[in-house]
């Protein structure tokens, strides 16, 4: 009902990226179980010679903690390779006027340096006690 929600409210343009971060979400929600069980099942096994009455709760408990990490997961492999950090020396060139040099936030006010303060020279201090 959820996903449902999500890709009716996404726009026609949207919806491509929006199906692909709910696939993705549910695919490491499907591994994070897969891990869990693997790893429920190696720690039983490593503990067989002992009498575990462990209730099936329990067990489930376990299992459902790997489920929401692996879907996180998913969301995160996603949305690093929907998302494009680099700038092509082309895209850079094409009216922008952004400077190196010039501050941002649309003023175009030159940059200056502060002028520093001279600093005032630190006491000294010894590790000895001070004279009486």
């Amino acid at each position: 009902m959820l996903f449902k929600m999500i890709l009716d409210g996404a726009k026609a343009e949207e919806r491509s990226i929006a199906r692909g971060f709910l696939k993705h979400i549910v695919a490491g929600f499907a591994c994070g179980l897969a891990l869990g069980t693997a790893l429920v099942a190696g720690i039983f096994l490593s503990f067989s010679h002992l009498e575990l009455h462990v209730p099936f709760v329990f067990v489930a408990a376990m299992l459902l903690q790997f489920g929401p990490i692996g879907g996180l997961i998913g969301a995160g492999v996603y949305l690093s390779r929907i998302t494009d950090r680099s700038r092509d020396a082309a895209e850079a060139s094409q009216g922008d006027d952004d400077d190196e040099d010039r501050p941002g936030g649309g003023t175009k006010a030159p940059v200056t340096p502060a002028k520093a303060a001279p600093s005032p020279r630190a006491p000294r201090s010894s590790p000895l006690p001070a004279p009486a």
